[in-house]
């Protein structure tokens, strides 16, 4: 395995990026383990996402209030994903801002039963956990103005999922990416488009930021990006000779020798990438075919288990 791919260690916690810009860093890059952020101005504060539970949530704002107490004005959610927008509910006086078809997914998806979650992923607590959808929403841009800088939000197009968005500070050159960027954590891409994520990481690259925050895993530079870009060719292309030969999802993921990825957690989730490449093999809208995400964690969590034996 080349030496740029070994999974390294990174220390977790708040991180300080620019003057009063602050990405908020998990210790694991695993399911449910998210990054946030937070923005702090003259007179308020600006969080990027929320996290997978109420404590994770509720240790995130004790973290903020460790550097101040000023407001929190706004919470932006980068994606409708649990992991993003689960404790949404504990930045009370925050208004939400999140794309169009976040809001509209995270209402229609509603709430996991925590109790199959918490079987799952038996190391979190989601009890409490909520949906609580963007109070403004928008579809390209929407800048916010905080002293004498912006804050750009932007959607480029179907990705990670249909309504995915970053977060870009341009005289900063810092980039909140959601999850457009997993670094060295299998990138999951069962809800958008292969192809629009990586014309999406297209854009983000030639915004030229010097930093990103990555949705999990530590932050980076353009290294980071490219890695995860790496990975969606290298799936996208094997999962299409595997179409293209008539296997089925279950046939190709397991066929799939994920090479220099294998150190890289999560390898279950090569069933999910193949059961949405099948469809866009096919020229399904991401928007309207829609997975059984109950049922595929379900198989992914099969999986997982059947490869520890």
């Amino acid at each position: 395995m080349n030496k740029e791919y070994k999974v390294p260690t990174w220390e977790p916690g708040v991180k300080q990026l620019a003057p009063n810009i602050y990405a908020y860093i998990q210790a694991k890059a695993t399911w449910y383990w998210s990054n946030a952020g937070f923005i702090v101005g003259n007179d308020y504060v600006v969080v990027v996402d929320s996290l997978a539970t109420v404590g994770l949530t509720r240790k995130f704002s004790d973290e903020i209030r460790e550097i101040t107490d000023k407001p929190i004005r706004y919470l932006i959610n980068t994606h409708h994903h649990g992991d993003h927008i689960y404790g949404n509910h504990v930045f009370t006086e925050a208004t939400i801002i999140s794309h169009d078809y976040c809001r509209r997914e995270a209402i229609e998806q509603g709430i996991r039963d925590p109790g199959l979650m918490n079987t799952i992923f038996p190391e979190f607590d989601f009890r409490g956990i909520a949906v609580t959808p963007a109070d403004i929403t928008f579809d390209k841009q929407l800048t916010l103005y905080m002293d004498e800088g912006e804050v750009r939000l932007l959607h480029f197009g179907p990705g990670h999922t249909a309504g995915d968005i970053i977060v870009y500070l341009p005289e900063e050159g810092i980039i909140f990416a959601g999850d457009f960027i997993f670094l060295y954590s299998t990138p999951l891409g069962m809800e958008g488009s292969f192809d629009g994520w990586l014309r999406n990481l297209d854009a983000m690259a030639n915004l030229g930021a010097q930093t990103y925050v990555p949705g999990h895993g530590p932050v980076c530079g353009a290294e980071g990006l490219n890695l995860c870009r790496d990975y969606l060719v290298f799936v996208q292309r094997e999962a299409k000779k595997r179409f293209d030969r008539g296997m089925t999802v279950d046939e190709a993921a397991n066929d799939i020798d994920l090479g220099q990825f294998k150190q890289w957690p999560n390898h279950e989730r090569i069933l999910a990438n193949v059961e949405r490449l099948w469809r866009e093999f096919r020229g399904e809208d991401p928007t309207t075919s829609k997975l059984d995400i109950a049922e595929l964690f379900l198989r992914m969590d099969t999986m997982a288990k059947a490869r520890e034996l």
